[in-house]
């Protein structure tokens, strides 16, 4: 093993399709070729992947060549690295591959050693704006961990309180980082998102959303990274109503709702 910064080249190693790596290839032939793996696809939010291993890569590109692998890649993923200049050599996988060499971060490194490199990548994907705007970040559907059962009220009320309701997997790319860099406050609501707050000028409010008890340091330590006001609301604590049906289109049991007086008053408290 060779360490580089926060990055580790492994030789004959296995890459797999969650940007997972190993040194178990017996029977695989290697492939050669220098690559590094990426949590990828459509389970893995936009936000993860702008904080995970993608942004310890960025350090990389001037030390020695290398393409990026992984699962299919989501349509923002794709978007991402062709901004990076990086989507035409993504080697998208079957299944797991060995190759010559794959570099993969080290785990558990600190917030303080993590942050040059998300900062890095934030400036060759941040797009000036003017900042004026308000936007809100609710969880997807297909990802959370709870149901929310008010996301219809609320989502009309954010918007009669013009906060722009974006939903990360679906808009363009530069769109969004527009919405982000031009952003005065930002209300977040989905944890795996936490990375899209890179994109965000310093100084902007950011007001986390949480359900009693689930509160992550995600979001945290990314305004910690990029001087970003912080401020947590917890939410209800999630329950599993045993006698009521599930809220439609939910896809867990557990659910929670967002007290829309409450929030009002904090939100009325920062801007």
């Amino acid at each position: 093993m060779v360490s580089q910064g926060r990055t580790i080249t492994r030789a004959g190693a296995v890459a797999h399709l969650n940007g997972g790596v190993s040194d178990d290839g017996a029977g695989l032939e290697p492939r050669d070729a220098t690559v590094f793996p990426l949590p990828a696809g459509d389970g893995i939010a936009l936000g993860r992947f702008l904080s995970g291993p993608l942004a310890a890569s960025v350090a990389m590109e001037s030390s020695r060549p290398f393409e990026y692998c992984g699962a299919r890649l989501s349509p923002r993923q794709a978007e991402v690295l062709r901004k990076l200049g990086k989507a035409d050599g993504y080697l998208h996988l079957q299944g797991p591959a060995r190759f010559r060499n794959v570099i993969t971060e080290i785990p558990g490194m600190p917030a303080n050693a993590i942050g040059p490199h998300m900062r890095a990548l934030a400036e060759r994907l941040r797009t000036p704006a003017k900042r004026d705007q308000r936007l809100a970040i609710l969880p997807s559907r297909e990802t959370e961990r709870f149901s929310l059962t008010n996301r219809a009220s609320l989502t009309a009320w954010l918007r009669a309180r013009k906060l722009e309701v974006a939903e990360p997997e679906a808009m363009p790319f530069e769109s969004l980082a527009m919405s982000l860099a031009g952003a005065a406050l930002v209300i977040l609501a989905d944890p795996a998102q936490a990375g899209l707050l890179s994109l965000c000028a310093p100084g902007a409010k950011i007001l986390e959303i949480a359900p009693e008890g689930w509160l992550c340091a995600g979001a945290r330590g990314v305004c910690q990274v990029f001087g970003l006001e912080w401020t947590p609301f917890l939410a209800n604590a999630p329950a599993y109503p045993l006698l009521n049906a599930l809220p439609f289109g939910a896809r867990v049991p557990l659910s929670y709702d967002i007290p829309i007086r409450a929030l009002a008053k904090t939100l009325d408290a920062l801007i």
